[in-house]
């Protein structure tokens, strides 16, 4: 959700008029409240000469001045690409000025006159205003370019970049937007010791910083953030800091600093050093724990590209074996077709000499489960040979209901962003759970698909409203050879889910119907939802627009 942050006060403005009665009187007022301190500038030369040395939040300016008029003013600075709100605060009242000034691109146009308890009400109140909307805009701005850096990493992380050039990049991109002075991810191995250090903005202090690392200290803040589990731990410099080797460099800005873990597994920590304002706003820390999240998935995914890189050459032979193994089923089949020939011929004959018949029915036995086997065999070869990939689920669900027909049976999945990490052949055991339920409900009119967490695993779940399975059949269903149609489907389902830990098992009521649960471990399943916090903060938005316009 997007939380509008209050104002860092005071807010700062600049008041430009050549009536030095005015200044003093819009000063006076404008103060009252403690939330805004106002600079009073007598010149537009005099405003240009303190915009080189002071803040400014929201300029006021008076139209007619001798130097230059307040709209040609308006036009310099926003010549000069500063978009620092505008409000034309003038005695003149017609109405082309006041599109002259909202054409040049002021904020606001607040007339002078009248009553002056409202009319400085309504200055302070647009003061306000402007600022606000300023100040949402720029936020909004920054944290869809942090977004963007989120994508970019997602991206490039399933490419062929080693994690160092990966890590390095986003560094040097979250380091180059506005109020980030640096970043540091640092990796722990199970013993705690250093095992790489990726930075941006620390090019000075980084040789003290990691002689401080493995001589075994850790900051204060690393440690919080190792220990909690509730979001960033923020740290502003003071006394407990001071033997940081980073210390001299932050004493103006705050440090957010994130634990990477995920499936349990803790890989170490990420820090951003930042303006205090971007520190303390929910939105950013939120982005934060988002960039911290994505970096642990990309370290989960680079640990297991690392173990399958070590694969590499075991699937390069398990694939020549694919092929020789191939030929010699082509072979088999051959043979065993002109077997079943003379097997036809020998039937026959056992219509004429009975004596034979007992033997010739073990001979068809023996064909035919010679044939299973070369089934089995061309099936579960492909097991493995393909490296584990994430899956999304949805994409499978919606994939079989477009390429299979099911009649009347109605397929409902509701498994969000759910992606699994397993063998590509993921796919089949779906269709085959759903073609089980058709084939075996007998009265089947739903199939429902969804995902339940448990603490240390997953659950897929693919129920049916048919008849169910009876209790004494529940285990056996998964042996090979067991069942109407041989049982051979789900078989395989078990082995395929066995090969990245999953099991299966079947716990629905019989007369109720099927419910077949798929226990996936906490490794290798992930929700993905980057885009859901953007969306939500365009459209907050564009509320908070609306309602300050309002």
């Amino acid at each position: 959700m997007y939380h509008s942050s209050p104002p860092l006060f005071p807010v700062h403005v600049l008041h430009v008029d050549d009536d030095v009665h005015i200044l003093e009187v819009t000063k006076a007022f404008l103060e009252r409240s403690g939330h805004i301190r106002v600079c009073s500038c007598s010149s537009v030369q005099e405003a240009f000469e303190h915009l080189t040395v002071y803040p400014v939040d929201v300029f006021i300016s008076d139209y007619e001045m001798p130097e230059m008029s307040g709209i040609e003013f308006l036009q310099t600075i926003r010549g000069h690409g500063c978009d620092i709100p505008f409000i034309l605060f003038t005695g003149r009242g017609r109405e082309s000025v006041a599109v002259s000034a909202i054409n040049s691109g002021a904020t606001f146009y607040v007339q002078k006159g009248g009553e002056p308890r409202s009319q400085y009400a309504e200055l302070s109140d647009k003061v306000m205003k402007a600022y606000r909307q300023n100040r949402d805009q720029q936020k909004l701005r920054h944290l869809s370019r942090i977004f963007q850096v989120l994508r970019e990493v997602s991206d490039t992380i399933h490419g062929n970049e080693r994690r160092e050039e990966v890590f390095a990049r986003l560094c040097s991109r979250i380091t180059s937007e506005p109020g980030y002075q640096n970043m540091r991810i640092v990796l722990f191995d199970a013993n705690g010791n250093v095992t790489g250090v990726y930075h941006a903005g620390l090019e000075e202090q980084m040789g003290r910083f990691l002689s401080y690392l493995q001589a075994g200290n850790r900051t204060s803040c690393y440690k919080k953030a190792l220990q909690s589990r509730s979001g960033p731990v923020i740290c502003a410099p003071d006394e407990t800091c001071v033997s940081c080797p980073l210390y001299s460099g932050h004493h103006d800005a705050h440090t957010l600093t994130v634990r990477l873990e995920h499936a349990g597994t803790v890989f170490g920590i990420v820090s951003v050093t930042l303006q205090p304002e971007y520190a303390r706003d929910p939105d950013e820390q939120a982005m934060v724990q988002d960039v911290a999240r994505e970096i642990s998935y990309a370290l989960h995914h680079f640990l297991l590209q690392e173990e399958h890189n070590e694969m590499e050459n075991l699937i390069g032979t398990n694939k020549k074996l694919d092929i020789l193994n191939t030929i010699t089923r082509h072979d088999i089949r051959n043979e065993l077709t002109a077997q079943l020939f003379h097997y036809d011929n020998l039937l026959e004959l056992s219509h004429k000499y009975p004596e034979i018949a007992h033997d010739v029915k073990e001979l068809g036995i023996s064909l035919n489960n010679i044939q299973e086997h070369l089934m089995f065999s061309d099936v579960y070869q492909k097991i493995g040979i393909q490296k584990p990939q994430w899956l999304s689920i949805s994409r499978i669900i919606e994939n079989i209901k477009h390429s299979h027909e099911f009649g009347n049976v109605s397929i409902l999945h509701s498994t969000g962003p759910l992606e699994v990490y397993t063998d590509p052949m993921f796919g089949k055991i779906i269709i085959n759970l759903v073609e089980n339920a058709l084939m075996h409900g007998s009265r089947v009119s739903t199939i429902q698909i969804r995902f339940v967490e448990r603490i240390d695993s997953g659950l897929l779940i693919i129920e049916d409203d048919g008849m169910g399975i009876p209790d004494n059949k529940k285990k056996i269903i998964f042996e090979r050879g067991v069942g109407r149609n041989s049982g051979l489907g789900l078989f395989y389902t078990r082995e395929i889910l066995g090969m990245t830990g999953m099991s299966i098992t079947e716990n629905g009521t019989y007369g109720k119907g099927a419910r077949f649960e798929i226990c996936i471990p906490k490794s290798c399943y992930r929700f993905y939802k980057g885009e859901e916090l953007m969306n939500a903060l365009h459209t907050s938005f564009a509320g908070q627009v609306h309602a300050d316009d309002s």
